[in-house]
Parts: C-alpha cells; sequence; structure tokens
C-alpha cells in the first residue's frame, strides 16, 4: 500500500501557480504563426506606432481560470495477493488490486445560472456581471477495484504462455470541461453528484493470451525424424499469438443547445422514457433509439454519465517464424510471417451520440485496424 501525490496536478501543471493571479489569468497561445510551408503569416511590426494604441498582435489569449483554494491530487493504492507455484513452469496468481483517488480536477462552464428556468439566464448567474467562464477545482475523486487473475508459464518443452483476466470497475465524477477526457461538461456545475459513475476508459472484463510454441520437429526435438535432411526442412519452426477480449468502451449520450437555459455549453444529455437495449445490435441500430427523449424546457436530462458501451474488443494477431541454421548454431536467418487481426474481425466504434444528429445511434466508423499481413528476412549472427 502506498500514497502517490501529483507534483504537477492536472493538465494545467498547477506548480505554475497561475491560481495565485486569480482573476488576472489566461492562456495566450500563437496559432498558426509562420508555417514553414509558406509565406510567414507574421512580420514584425513597429513597436511605437503614430496611434496611441499599439495594433493588435497575432497571439490569440483564452480564459481559463482555477481555484485560488487547489490542492495538488493524490492517490491511495493498496493491493494484495496469492502466488501458487504448480509446477516447476507454472506459476498461478490472484490478485485484488485498489485505488481512491482524491482532488481531481472538475472542470466545465461555472458562473452559469444556478438554476434551469425561463428568461435570460444572466439574471440567474451568481455574478451576473461576469460570462460563464472555465473555472477548475479540486473536488474530484475517483475508485478503483479489481481482481486479476494470472497464469504464467515458464519456458517447457518449448512453450512459454501467459494469461491473464482482470474484472474491474473504475468510478469517478469525471475531468469534464475545457479539456474534458470525455468531451462534455457536467450537467449542473452546482451539483456534480449525478454525474459520478463508471469512468470513460472503465473496462469491466479483460482477458489477454499470449505464446511462444516451438514445435517438437526437427534435429534435437521430441519428434525427430532421425533424417538430417528431413529434420532441416520440418525443424525450426515456433508459432507465436496474442489474443484480447475486453469490454466495450463506456459513452454518454448528448443533446445540443441549452433547453435549461442555464447559459451552459455542451452540457446536456437526454431523458430515458423506454429500454434501450436491443437483441441484435447493427450498426444501423446500435440501441434503441426509440428510448430516448431530449428533455424538457428548462430541465436537465435524467440519463446518467456513461451508462451505454460500444463494441467488445476481440482481436487476434498470429506469427509464424522459421529458423534456418547456416555455419553450424553461430548464424542463422530468421523468416517471419505476421499476421495482425489474423482472422479481420471488424469492431465497431462508438455509435453518433448527439440526439439531434441524423446518424444518432448508429455506427460510422470502426475502432481498430483490418487485417495486415508482413513477410520479413532476419539474419542473426
Amino acid at each position: 500500500a502506498g500514497v502517490v501525490y501529483d507534483n504537477w496536478s492536472g493538465v494545467q501543471q498547477a506548480a505554475r501557480n497561475f491560481a495565485g493571479m486569480w482573476p488576472l489569468i489566461g492562456f495566450v497561445t500563437p496559432v498558426n504563426i509562420n508555417p514553414l510551408t509558406s509565406t510567414p503569416l507574421m512580420k514584425v511590426e513597429n513597436p511605437l506606432p503614430s496611434a496611441v494604441i499599439p495594433t493588435a498582435t497575432p497571439f490569440q489569449a483564452t480564459g481559463y481560470f482555477l481555484d485560488p483554494n487547489w490542492k495538488n491530487a493524490y492517490s491511495m493504492q493498496w493491493n494484495i495477493g496469492l502466488q501458487h507455484q504448480v509446477s516447476s513452469a507454472t506459476v498461478l496468481s490472484l490478485y485484488y488490486v485498489g485505488s481512491g483517488t482524491r482532488r481531481l480536477d472538475v472542470g466545465g462552464l461555472y458562473n452559469v445560472a444556478t438554476t434551469p428556468g425561463p428568461g435570460t439566464p444572466s439574471l440567474r448567474y451568481p455574478y451576473p456581471y461576469i460570462v460563464p467562464s472555465n473555472w477548475t477545482r479540486s473536488w474530484g475523486s475517483s475508485s478503483y477495484n479489481s481482481l486479476q487473475f494470472m497464469a504464467d508459464g515458464r519456458y517447457a518443452k518449448g512453450l512459454t504462455y501467459r494469461i491473464s483476466y482482470t474484472y474491474s470497475k473504475n468510478l469517478d465524477y469525471g475531468a469534464s470541461g475545457f479539456f474534458a477526457a470525455e468531451d462534455y461538461s457536467v450537467q449542473n456545475p452546482y451539483n456534480i453528484a449525478p454525474d459520478h459513475s463508471v469512468s470513460g476508459y472503465d473496462l469491466t472484463h479483460v482477458f489477454v493470451g499470449n505464446w511462444v510454441y516451438e514445435l517438437p520437429f526437427g534435429k534435437g526435438k521430441a519428434l525427430s525424424t532421425g533424417s538430417s535432411v528431413v529434420d532441416y526442412i520440418v525443424g525450426g519452426w515456433q508459432v507465436n499469438g496474442i489474443a484480447l477480449l475486453r469490454s466495450g468502451q463506456p459513452y454518454t449520450l448528448t443533446v445540443a443547445g441549452d433547453l435549461a437555459n442555464t447559459g451552459n455549453s455542451n452540457y446536456l444529455r437526454p431523458n430515458v422514457v423506454g429500454d434501450w437495449t436491443v437483441s441484435n445490435p447493427t450498426r444501423a441500430a446500435w440501441f434503441n433509439k426509440a428510448a430516448f427523449a431530449a428533455p424538457a424546457a428548462y430541465t436537465f436530462g435524467n440519463m446518467g454519465r456513461n451508462r451505454l458501451r460500444s463494441d467488445w474488443n476481440r482481436t487476434c494477431d498470429l506469427s509464424v517464424f522459421r529458423q534456418f541454421p547456416i555455419r553450424g548454431e553461430r548464424t542463422k536467418l530468421e523468416f517471419r510471417a505476421e499476421a495482425f487481426n489474423v482472422f479481420n474481425k471488424q469492431i465497431y466504434a462508438i455509435p453518433t451520440v448527439a440526439y439531434t444528429n441524423s446518424t444518432f445511434g448508429q455506427v460510422t466508423a470502426i475502432a481498430n485496424t483490418p487485417r495486415q499481413m508482413q513477410l520479413s528476412l532476419k539474419l542473426k549472427f
């Protein structure tokens, strides 16, 4: 067990202490300044123009604010496990691994209306004279719990393998906002509790198997023919593989616009009005679209964050190696034939999540690469 502190907490790198300059804070970034592939876009200007106010700079300022009471994140991590050697070549392991992380980023637009409602949103702002601004606080938390199993086969009789399986859950409030990994803001920045759900990277089941197997044919192997010519032909072959099976990725449905009329953006979720599951998901209908509806005016949607999941991953890579001895055992020519996604499985990407989009609920892309094959020769000496 241990506790780990993040001294460079968050994507803002708070160690620069720009919170101490609040509210006089903004990121100043150059945009497409003098690219190498074209004529320079900006040139040296007169620093002392005749006008009282200098000309505009080529830099673009982005306001992004941090709670002056910001605290660095820390993570409490622990694990306990058992290992048992069942043979000279096989070890079984079973572990419980967990963590609890505190003071995580919770961002988004703040100084929006405190409650949904009709009328001008700015009249319901806590500070009506200030526009909604990106504001990050260290109020978030996450928890991770997992059961991890592994069978480790050390090299014996030409075979080496490792089989692992993890059953886990990761919960958080979402590091939402300007740098949101999940690309949306919390629905109500004054009540983040409804956004507590599985993380965007939560994978309930993960199975990985990999192996290296030298076929038992040829000189010095269990199945030697006794003929040097035949052994040379059938010997030296090696089969390798990696198989991956894992749960789909969680995702959140969204509704465009500001139906709650709070002055916020990129935050709204739909209402659940039915069962969204379908018995046989397809690219044209990954879930039941009729199970969702846009929330009524001046309300938030009741659907939770990351309630749906994409297609599950099932891929396998295989390779066949063959070594040709040259001048005894010191020099070898190795032939390799490798196939990635050998069964050419198509893993569907996350479907369109925007409720008002014409392709809502449809899968428009794949999340993996089609089968690829390659041949190579390697000289070992």
